[in-house]
């Protein structure tokens, strides 16, 4: 058993106790010398396992069952296949040419090898666990193993063994269900062990439970033409080693008719995801607490077929030369002046494919606890139609639309994030960053609230931030109070196309350190927020440098002052340094573009005070007032 698997097995039993379980960790000596546990599982209410929080708890998400992986040989039935012959039936066990059939509940110890055969569990109201050692079957047009009925089956790999299953031609109807996958199961399936699985399904799905999917250990090597790994009341892992390349998803889970399933939980593992859809797909809540997660969704952002209006040129909040070129055209905005509709959506993205392809994708909530994730994605790389929070983990992500995308809230409390290429880096109706380290490089917004639409959330199209759909004046000062940005704390360095922080309502800075590479063109801003909202400074550093046609200003009202200093002529990428009346430094930052507008708050500019600010050369003093 791994460290990883120990550790979650021992916080199991830890909780287990705590709420007086009635299943112990203790176990009895098989043959091989493995621990194997109670048969009594620990059951919890899959249904029930939310907290108040809206976050699950590892205990009740596995049984004590689920997680050992281990297998008793005393009493089991050995069954050997052979394309000459099946040898193993006795009571439990019917053969019928090349196919194994479960009658009843135990352990079937399975090895050898079917070029055309099958293991179907027709076991009502039984737990049925089925061991791999070795086994290679080829079942051409259904299902390798078909659980049609059981209380629970259990598919352990045997240590050491290295064991594959395949379809390779379309999936013909056997009986009223509809099979489409290599291991398909109609009752609650459990994967575990510690030995190999190699899955290649040429039609259909790896590995598909119509109940709960869980998978608490091994290694796992599948090539899907439909989804990897699904199931429809959730799909959880606690442990294992997964490659998977998939032309849908990559891990699918998806109950339409119960909206409180339909969830993915993962506890720890190692994923390389290959995915022509979604790497990640719940039509509910997805929870991750750790693991290390390599995620390549529809070819990855070079690949992304998104297109947005704001990359039009003329198209709202975008279309501007960079570079501190001046736009041509008459309709392009003049200095000082906003576009019409500011604040109404900007981002109008479209997908040509008709194909979700985001990294990590949730219906509901979307909760990330640590990890560290390296995500390629032609559409948003984290996305959830709810809300989003970042407790923390390590975030490599490149995306051709969003990198972290909320409907609802979008909440960092820490972690380490690192957009690499981005339409826009973080985007949500309300974001609030408390900690974390952040660093962003987008085409267009790097922080926005509320300023984009998006269209490919599940399962439908044109989805979009709530409230935001309305047209009269009096709606929208409404909706614009259900938009904000607040900055409480944490590094955050962000390199913009368009603007650096765009509120579509009240923008507050409470802490942190900021710095801002916003636009050299005009027709945005380093930070920007709504026409009937305000941005204050009550804390923190704060250094945006971009643009003076759009810049705005702080309200008076914050309890931090602010200088922004407009310098008349576009200066080169380089030093950017504040001193005092004394010289000494209060700030120094080195800009990436070019600009002519610069705003410093820290703590230490006083009200009253003259202040030098030298760029590129040139001195200008200001004076906080």
């Amino acid at each position: 058993m791994s460290y990883r698997r120990k550790k979650l097995l021992a916080l199991f039993c830890a909780t287990a106790l705590s709420m007086t379980a009635v299943a112990g960790c203790t176990g009895t000596k098989s043959s091989t010398g493995n621990v194997v546990s109670s048969e009594t599982e620990t059951n919890a209410e899959e249904t029930s396992a939310q907290s108040e929080a809206g976050t699950f708890s590892s205990a009740d998400m596995f049984t004590e069952r689920d997680l050992a992986g281990t297998y008793e040989e005393s009493g089991a039935v050995y069954v050997t296949l052979s394309d000459d012959g099946i040898t193993g039936e006795t009571d439990g066990v019917a053969i019928n040419g090349q196919t194994v059939t479960i009658t009843a509940e135990g352990t079937y110890i399975f090895s050898g090898t079917l070029s055309e055969g099958q293991i179907v569990v027709d076991a009502d109201n039984a737990k049925v666990q089925i061991v791999f050692d070795n086994v290679d079957i080829t079942c051409a047009s259904s299902a390798a193993v078909y659980v049609k009925s059981a209380e629970k089956v259990f598919v352990t790999l045997a240590e050491g063994s290295q064991n594959t299953l395949r379809n390779t031609d379309g999936y013909v109807a056997i009986d009223d269900n509809n099979i489409d996958a290599v291991i398909f199961s109609k009752s609650d399936l459990t994967l575990n062990g510690t030995g190999s699985l190699t899955i290649v399904s040429a039609e259909g799905h790896g590995i598909v439970s119509k109940d709960d999917l869980k998978i608490t250990g091994g290694t796992y090597d599948i090539t899907a033409a439909g989804h990897a790994l699904s199931g429809k009341d959730s799909v959880r892992i606690a442990d294992g080693t997964f490659i998977l390349t998939a032309e849908k998803d990559g891990i699918h889970a998806e109950n339409a008719d119960d909206e409180e399933k339909g969830y993915i939980y993962i506890a720890d593992g190692d994923f390389t995801i290959t995915s022509d859809g979604d790497g990640m797909d719940a039509s509910n809540i997805v929870q991750i607490e750790d693991g290390t997660l390599d995620i390549t969704a529809g070819g990855g952002a070079a690949n992304s077929l998104k297109t947005h209006e704001s990359d039009v040129p003329g198209g709202p909040g975008g279309g501007m030369p960079q570079n501190g070129e001046k736009p041509d055209g008459e309709s392009m905005p003049q200095m000082g002046e906003k576009p019409d509709g500011e604040n109404m959506p900007q981002d109008t993205t479209t997908d040509e494919s008709g194909t979700s392809t985001k990294g990590i994708k949730a219906g509901g909530g979307m909760y990330l606890n640590g990890g560290t994730y390296q995500i390629d994605s032609a559409d948003d790389s984290i996305h959830s139609n709810a809300n989003i929070t970042i407790a923390d983990g390590t975030y490599t992500l490149a995306t051709g639309d969003d990198g972290m995308h909320a409907d609802d809230a979008l909440i960092v409390n820490g972690g380490t994030i690192t957009v690499t290429e981005s339409y826009e880096g973080l985007e949500g109706l309300t974001v609030t960053i408390n900690d974390g380290t952040i660093d962003i490089t987008a085409r267009d917004d790097g922080v926005n609230a509320a300023g984009g639409t998006d269209q490919s959330g599940f399962g439908t199209f044109g989805d979009h931030f709530k409230g935001m759909d309305s047209a009269d004046d009096e709606t929208e000062e409404t909706t614009d109070n259900e938009m904000w940005m607040e900055l409480n704390g944490g590094y955050i360095h962000i390199l913009a196309g368009g603007d650096g922080l765009d509120s579509n309502g009240d923008l507050t800075i409470n802490g942190g350190e900021i710095y801002i590479d916003g636009p050299s063109d005009n027709g945005n801003s380093a930070i920007d927020y709504g026409d009937r909202s305000s941005a204050y400074v009550n804390g923190g550093t704060l250094v945006a440098i971009g643009s003076s046609g759009m810049a705005e200003v702080m309200s008076d009202s914050s309890k931090q002052k602010v200088l922004m200093v407009k310098l008349g002529e576009q200066m080169e990428a380089g030093n950017v340094v504040l001193t005092d009346s004394e010289g000494n430094v209060i700030v120094s930052y080195t800009a990436l573009k070019t600009y002519d507008c610069v705003i410093i708050s820290t703590a230490e500019v006083e009200s009253g005070a003259t202040y030098t600010l030298t760029t590129s050369g040139t001195t200008t003093e200001v004076t906080a007032e």
